[in-house]
């Protein structure tokens, strides 16, 4: 079977090395999934001038297309695509919801990466404005809604999305699996140092993913635990931020660092802090923190809810500062049960989300695709 797979942006819009995200480094490893499962693959992408190139196997074609609108910029990538496939035996993979724009004639996955609009607008708004606004979050909620119901298999990687579309459509049309997001897990936990105690913070810095809440609670926690050292991994939009904000304390470094090396990062950490305030799955980040032994906190969002349980394999907090430095103090003061809570998370990665276990499950559903 072919497989031809429908992104926005798997690379650059040159075509000149890979997006970064989330669901790039998803597709990546979904590739391989596919081809042990004796499928070709086709990627098509928009890019600023088209493109042809093949990677590890892959063919990977850029639709030239200078428009940011999804529903028109889908459209084009699906239109330039059709000529391509074979509608009696290809697959088509849409690699987020967003690239549905139209009902195929032949067997259609889409991957839902979870709730993205439940981000709140934190401002003073009038009645006329909110009502604006609730309008505009329903109208999506129904483009979404539509959108779905023109794919024969949805993969979820949470339950959260399964029970809020479960709840808006009683019958709902299209078939709903469940695959979690996944992590490599070491074989064994890594052995924390018993030097100095490590925190960090890795993520892309944009407000939803929590750079200020964050930033605020560090600020706290430095002034009480002046030994404790911090490490804020990543890049993005809210940098000066949190440069502003945290760049005077000496025991606070900054770094960047590719998604592969995940793992090695949150190796010598003993806490690990995801402290989105909306728009998150079962992430990636939390994950690999978790196989890495570290202790976690993470706030009550989105698919974050189906991995943690408060007290057992992490802290879960409301995203609120309070809350944060709360929870980071009770860690820091408490070593049996910061010891506690990291071997129950590395646990969790390991026989939940192990990647492993996760390539498994695309295996089955592929083989199911009729």
């Amino acid at each position: 079977m072919h497989v031809h797979l429908i992104y926005f942006n798997y690379l650059n819009p040159d075509g000149e090395g890979f997006s970064i995200g989330g669901i790039q480094t998803y597709i990546t490893n979904l590739l391989p999934v596919l081809r042990e499962c004796g499928h070709t693959t086709t990627i098509y992408q928009r890019s600023s001038l088209p493109f042809h190139k093949e990677i590890d196997g892959t063919e990977i074609y850029g639709i030239a297309h200078q428009q940011n609108y999804n529903k028109t910029v889908a459209r084009a990538i699906i239109d330039a695509a059709i000529p391509h496939i074979d509608m009696s035996h290809d697959l088509v993979l849409y690699g987020c919801e967003s690239c549905i724009a139209r009902a195929l004639p032949c067997r259609t996955i889409a991957i839902q990466h979870g709730i993205s609009w439940d981000v709140a607008k934190h401002l003073s708004c009038s009645p006329l404005q909110y009502i604006r606004y609730y309008v505009s979050k329903c109208r999506r909620a129904w483009t979404i809604c539509q959108r779905v119901a023109k794919v024969n298999t949805l993969v979820c990687v949470d339950n959260n999305f399964i029970n809020w579309y479960r709840a808006v459509l009683p019958y709902p049309k299209a078939e709903l699996k469940s695959i979690p997001n996944f992590s490599t897990v070491p074989p064994t936990r890594p052995t924390k140092s018993n030097s100095s105690l490590h925190i960090i913070f890795a993520r892309r810095f944009f407000i939803h993913r929590g750079t200020r809440l964050f930033a605020k609670a560090a600020q706290r926690i430095i002034a009480d635990y002046p030994d404790v050292h911090i490490t804020i991994a990543g890049s993005g939009p809210d940098a000066d931020y949190m440069h502003k904000i945290l760049d005077r304390y000496d025991n606070i470094q900054f770094i960047t660092y590719d998604s592969q090396d995940s793992l090695r990062l949150h190796r010598d950490m003993d806490i690990a802090v995801v402290p989105t305030t909306g728009s998150e799955g079962t992430s990636l980040s939390l994950l690999e923190a978790m196989a890495s032994g570290c202790a976690t906190i993470c706030t009550n969002v989105g698919g974050m809810t189906n991995i943690v349980l408060d007290g057992f394999n992490g802290i879960m907090i409301s995203p609120a500062e309070d809350e944060l430095y709360e929870a980071l103090r009770t860690l820091i003061d408490q070593p049996d049960k910061r010891e506690r809570l990291q071997q129950n998370a590395y646990d969790t990665a390991k026989y939940a989300f192990d990647i492993v276990k996760w390539k498994q499950k695309w295996t089955n559903v592929l083989s199911s695709v009729k």
